[in-house]
């Protein structure tokens, strides 16, 4: 407690963060998977299944969120809700660390002589800003949504590393240089736009701490060196590259994103005025905008005058050595690395503004402060009063609205259902819709929301694996497997198009194409369970019995799931069984009920294998 220096006051006020963002986003915890969770959680099981070897580590540009993932795994499978209360924890523990950045930033400037609060009234502000910053809804898009954890875990890391540089006084400099770079490098772990950290905590100590650059450079040069100098593990991971190319779902690179750089520049003149419209209106957030958000004629004049407006105050700022020019300065550097000439799959995204929020709820307590002390000696009270309110009325306002998006979550239809009805030729809009229904066994509002995304575009690749999925539902295999031609070497790399292929093939006949299906999709995705059930029953299809039996068998040593255990065992129980093998087929039927003690077909066998093998 004494470390901290916080006193009494200060545990309360962290506890009442704490815990007051637990109970306003505790609806996160009703959430499932949604979006790219699928493709990045559920579908990449394979990869994040185990601690160790660190497969994690093969992924350059987040492995500290494969890591987590991989954590979240081993606790729980796929449960969501070990993942939800993760998310929610970083974030609740990133509200607590605003509060002691804050506080610390004020004691900076109090021992500069530039305000002259007690150290009670900074924790206060503190809290105020803490609390501000992590009601607020846009937040959602980061605890709620699982894979946006990266977003806050990058956030989480950069605020210990800027909590490190303020306190670096009370502690020893090892200590300190140790507890900056370490945030960096996992900052830079987590995601790659903390690419711009070791400028933000130049930016801070300058305009904070020492109010000159040279001052900051003869005082903690070293330490910014050490900084600068984590960027080479981008380098050295690939990740700095993700920032220009990347394959795959990710979607980044400047031949990509169907944009040239200079367009997409251009495109986010208007994302800053849809962010700040997110900022002020709720109701504005999105899963996913779409480039058409950004085609109102009103969203570029109004971006320009935002950029300009930062930009001013920050030069402004600075050359009449104010301190409060970090805040538009650090806005604009964290959302340089999503908003420069590099294209982004998506153009404007909700979770962009998690860390971005922080230095306008600063300035917007900042300026609340500034205001109840130029007022009257005598209008101060009633002054305080008003304005005490309009901030429990904020955060009322913020809790409502985060209540209501985590409601969305909840029902993933609703999200998509709202993003349909603002954009209707919204491809993608409808094939998630659809993805959702599928999710659900609605097949018919599936099938409506896929047969107009083709009709809008036509060859839409993730549209054609679900009408080809729905197909074969149908029985009309021939159906399927041409719409996967439609597909072609779109789906070349996708392990969902070659066990499509291999459900058509095997209901055609086709084994041995269907068994070479199930191996393609098994190449990618060495951990889907259900492909390797699938590929034992094509083997089993084409008489391979043996080879059957070890597919099955290593199926069931991989699944997590009783259910998929049990299948999986029982069948290579049925290889073994045809093959007269009765020894192998007791075990392997006694195994599946130990998976799953109800599963009838397995006492069935296991009786009839003793009774043969006597």
């Amino acid at each position: 407690m004494t470390a901290l220096g916080l006193g009494p006051l200060g545990w309360g006020l962290i506890a009442v963060v704490f815990v007051t963002v637990l109970v306003v986003f505790r609806g996160a915890l009703d959430g499932g998977f949604v979006y790219d969770d699928f493709p990045r959680i559920v579908e990449a099981e394979g990869r994040i299944n185990s601690i160790w070897p660190p497969a994690w580590m093969s992924d350059g540009q987040r492995p500290v969120v494969r890591l987590s993932l991989a954590l979240n795994h081993l606790a729980g499978g796929l449960d969501p809700v070990g993942y939800h209360a993760f998310n929610l924890v970083v974030h609740a523990s990133a509200a607590v660390l605003v509060l002691l950045v804050v506080r610390e930033g004020g004691r900076r400037l109090a021992d500069r002589g530039i305000v002259a609060d007690s150290s009670r009234r900074r924790l206060i502000v503190a809290a105020a800003v803490a609390l501000i910053w992590a009601l607020h809804p846009v937040q959602t898009s980061t605890t709620t949504y699982v894979i946006q954890r990266a977003e806050s875990l990058a956030g989480f890391f950069s605020l210990l590393a800027v909590y490190g540089l303020l306190r670096g006084d009370r502690v020893n400099r090892l200590a300190t240089g140790t507890i900056v770079v370490v945030s960096v490098v996992l900052a830079l772990g987590s995601k790659p736009s903390a690419v711009v950290l070791p400028a933000m905590l130049l930016v801070v100590d300058w305009a904070v701490v020492t109010g000159s650059l040279r001052d900051t450079l003869r005082r903690r040069g070293r330490l910014h060196l050490a900084a600068w100098a984590c960027l080479l593990l981008l380098f050295a991971t690939g990740a700095v590259a993700s920032l220009w190319r990347s394959e795959g779902i990710a979607g980044v690179g400047f031949t990509r994103a169907g944009s040239t750089p200079f367009e997409y520049a251009a495109s986010q003149l208007s994302a800053a005025a849809v962010y700040a419209r997110i900022v002020f209106d709720a109701s504005a957030m999105s899963i996913d905008h779409g480039p058409e958000a950004l085609q109102p004629g009103w969203t570029r004049p109004v971006g320009v005058a935002i950029i300009v407006t930062l930009l001013g105050l920050a030069i402004g700022g600075l050359t009449r050595h104010r301190w409060w020019w970090c805040l538009p300065a650090t806005m604009l550097l964290v959302m340089i690395p999503t908003s420069s000439i590099v294209p982004l799959a998506d153009p404007l995204a909700d979770h962009r503004l998690h860390f971005a929020l922080l230095p306008l709820a600063i300035g917007l307590v900042a300026l609340a402060c500034f205001t109840v002390d130029r007022v009257p000696g005598r209008a101060t009270r009633p002054v305080g009063v008003v304005v005490s309110i309009l901030f429990v009325g904020v955060l009322v306002a913020e809790a409502q609205g985060v209540r209501s998006r985590n409601a969305d979550y909840a029902e993933p239809r609703r999200l998509w259902d709202e993003v349909v009805e603002r954009r209707p030729d919204h491809v993608r809009g409808l094939v998630n819709r659809a993805s959702v229904a599928l999710r659900a066994g609605r097949y018919a509002d599936a099938e409506r929301d896929l047969r107009a995304a083709a009709e809008i575009q036509p060859g839409n690749p993730v549209a054609m694996m679900n009408l080809a999925v729905l197909d074969l539902r149908e029985g009309r295999a021939e159906a399927a497997l041409r719409r996967l031609d439609v597909v072609g070497s779109i789906g070349r790399n996708d392990p969902l198009f070659h066990a499509a292929r291999a459900d058509a093939l095997r209901d055609l006949g086709r084994c041995e194409e269907a068994v070479e299906a199930c191996a393609a999709s098994i190449r990618i995705e060495p951990g889907n369970v259900r492909t390797r059930i699938v590929m034992g029953n094509a083997l089993a299809d084409c008489g391979r019995l043996a080879e059957a039996a070890i597919v099955f068998r290593t199926a069931a040593e991989q699944a997590r799931e009783p259910a998929l255990r049990a299948s999986a065992r029982f069948n290579e129980g049925n290889m073994h069984f045809i093959e007269q093998r009765m020894e192998d087929a007791i075990a392997a039927y006694a195994a599946a009920l130990a998976a799953d003690a109800s599963h009838a077909g397995a006492a069935q066998g296991l009786e009839e294998a003793r009774r043969r093998a006597r």
